[in-house]
């Protein structure tokens, strides 16, 4: 019985993800060019012609159209289905991360939703800056706003937390956004150029809400060691080009989703063997 429970709760997980991943599709096409994400109803992007609902179906209508739009005949991109799919797959994953584990909070769904917000904040600015080099700040804002109800609900309603924590909440955001920024301003002297953007500074800040001072440092220690891999193996490769733009985000939210997944504590003690 509890099993089958377990099971529903993740299918539940899976279809929510699908929901969230069709509406992704409009945020990562539309902010980008200043159009509201709420009117008009979903159309096609190159006839304009207005999707239906029964066109409109998390991953299967796109394979019944067979990846064509059946106004102009047009390709649908894969990109469609794959945030779908990936948003969905994620939604479930998240169901065993350590913030779920180690919750107070006794409602599966409840316990879900901050994590699945923090998924969705930094899993789109990943997408749209990979597409556009740029990072929106109302997405910023809006991680700042969740991280911040997420802190309160969380932490003084349902935790032991006390005033201090709130200041160290501050303080983490304040500092990670100076030093990050102090990085950035150094690299653009030793490079003659910028070799980061501010975006990514403001990214971390917000990020910081989320994870702590002790998580942030994990995070971004790890989005180091990801770009460096991705770096070494593009230009041995040939993928990349020496001294091509590569966007920051993607690899701070793969650090961001491995530390609110795995948590601090199986973080240090899988690289020093036991905490410190």
């Amino acid at each position: 019985m509890a099993s089958q429970l377990n099971n529903l709760i993740l299918i539940k997980s899976f279809l929510i993800g699908i929901c969230f991943g069709s509406f992704f599709n409009v945020v990562i096409y539309r902010l980008p060019l200043e159009l509201s994400i709420v009117r008009p109803r979903s159309f096609c992007p190159k006839c304009k012609s207005r999707i239906s609902w029964r066109e409109n179906i998390p991953l299967l209508s796109w394979l019944i159209q067979k990846g064509k739009c059946r106004n102009c005949e047009n390709k649908i991109s894969i990109s469609y289905p794959i945030i779908e799919f990936l948003t969905g797959v994620f939604f479930v994953i998240l169901n065993f991360s350590s913030q779920q584990i180690h919750s107070s909070i006794t409602n599966e769904i409840f316990r879900n939703i901050f994590s699945w917000i923090f998924f969705s904040i930094i899993f789109l600015i990943s997408l749209i800056d990979i597409n556009h080099f740029w990072i929106p700040q109302k997405l910023i804002n809006y991680g700042f706003l969740f991280g911040f109800i997420n802190l309160i609900l969380v932490k003084f309603i349902v935790g032991n937390s006390n005033l201090y924590d709130l200041i160290r909440a501050f303080a983490t955001i304040i500092v990670s956004y100076l030093f990050f920024e102090l990085i950035r301003k150094i690299a653009k002297y030793i490079f003659k150029k910028e070799a980061l953007g501010q975006g990514d500074s403001k990214l971390i800040s917000m990020i910081s809400l989320w994870l702590g001072p002790v998580g942030i440092l994990l995070s971004v220690g790890i989005s180091y060691i990801f770009a460096a891999i991705f770096v070494i193996f593009g230009l041995s490769m040939n993928i990349l080009r020496r001294n091509q733009f590569i966007p920051f985000a993607p690899f701070l939210a793969i650090g961001a989703l491995m530390v609110w997944f795995f948590g601090n504590d199986q973080i240090i003690l899988s690289i020093y063997g036991k905490l410190i």
